[in-house]
């Protein structure tokens, strides 16, 4: 089947917060982590089907869901989890705040992660008002371990991590892995770790890592969030799935979402069941289409003196280095010239940096590119 990737969707006028920042201003947003691609149209059909049976009240999660993501995780991921280790979530972000709210009713907690990372997780320690003590990524997006011991050292007991990472896009090597759990292992750390990005690798053929299958030994340990939101292009229709290998750890989260998030969203779960059960084909061609996206970055960022693209190895995001131009904030020196970034700022990176997306069609990544050139040769 083919799906026109290339089709530009006029978004300006519509409820979307990505093109609603610059509404009357001539910027090409490029900025939140949200695609300009229409869904798989099984996805939409599900979406239809359900609104077409006219009830909506309260539900439980369909067991036929929880067998999609199950055989999801199995074939895609490599990864066999058991249907009674998922907990259901609203959406990744809520369930990352929620699981560290479960695990601070059991003792102090000490959050640490890895800097810079996507903001909404890194604002989970000032949302349940606890102390944080964050360390640094390395210059080539790995982890930084010496500078996690001493985190450690500091009190802090639990990790939050980005895996595949964002605003980066690196993966995490296998022996970096190993060697986090270790660190796990020995000072009893618990991770909470967001894999929404886990379907969006742009090597041909990879599969995601998530560390609790990578390092089973620490399995019980780690709490692994999913989704279909971000590979599929659902964020306005949330739904997401914790995987919790610890009986006593689930039955607190469960707990703990008691009471403080609503029943499932009928039409966010028949969307998320189609993506999971039919949306491969359309996954396949859309990452193929990133990779175009990708290699028409890298072409044109070459020639642009001062920039850097450091190039991901998953999401649709980029990381450029602007520190050869000066620009102590990137996004507001390109906002100026008509493009909208995401600052590095707004992820807690040193300044220089700037996050671009490029799940868009071709001609609005080229025009987004005509005026990145023409901010860099503009000085």
């Amino acid at each position: 089947m083919e799906w026109d990737f290339d089709r530009v969707i006029d978004r300006r006028s519509s409820d979307s917060i990505k093109w609603g920042r610059f509404r009357d201003r001539d910027v090409l947003p490029l900025w939140v982590a949200d695609m300009d691609f229409a869904v798989a149209e099984p996805i939409q059909e599900a979406i239809e089907a359900r609104a077409r049976h006219g009830v909506f009240g309260y539900a439980a999660v369909p067991q036929s869901l929880l067998d999609a993501a199950q055989e999801w995780l199995a074939r895609r991921w490599d990864w066999d989890v058991s249907k009674s280790h998922f907990v259901a979530l609203p959406a990744v972000i809520p369930g990352a705040n929620f699981a560290v709210r479960a695990l601070a009713s059991r003792g102090p907690v000490h959050l640490t992660w890895p800097q810079p990372l996507y903001h909404p997780l890194a604002q989970v320690a000032e949302n349940q008002a606890l102390p944080a003590t964050p360390f640094p990524l390395d210059s080539s997006g790995q982890w930084d371990l010496a500078s996690l011991d001493r985190a450690i050292a500091s009190g802090a007991n639990t990790l939050l991590l980005s895996n595949p990472h964002n605003p980066i896009g690196s993966r995490f090597d296998e022996a970096a892995c190993r060697a986090l759990a270790a660190r796990i292992q020995r000072h009893r750390l618990w991770v909470i770790s967001d894999d929404i990005h886990g379907d969006i690798l742009l090597e041909k053929g990879a599969r995601h890592r998530p560390l609790a299958k990578l390092c089973p030994e620490i399995s019980e340990r780690v709490i692994t969030l999913i989704s279909p939101g971000k590979a599929f292009n659902l964020a306005g229709l949330p739904f997401a799935l914790a995987v919790v290998p610890c009986t006593e750890m689930r039955r607190q989260l469960k707990s703990t979402l008691r009471g403080n998030v609503p029943a499932g969203n009928v039409v966010a779960m028949a969307a998320a069941e189609a993506a999971y059960r039919y949306g491969e084909p359309w996954l396949e061609a859309m990452l193929d289409y990133l990779r175009g996206n990708l290699a028409l970055l890298e072409q044109r960022i070459a020639g642009m003196e001062g920039i850097t693209l450091v190039r991901p190895d998953a999401t649709y995001l980029a990381w450029l280095d602007c520190r050869g131009k000066g620009w102590d904030k990137p996004g507001r020196v390109l906002e100026s010239f008509g493009l909208g970034l995401s600052d590095g700022s707004e992820f807690s990176a040193p300044s220089g940096f700037a996050r671009l997306n490029f799940g868009c069609p071709r001609a609005t990544l080229e025009a987004a590119l005509e005026r990145l050139d023409h901010a860099v040769a503009s000085g």
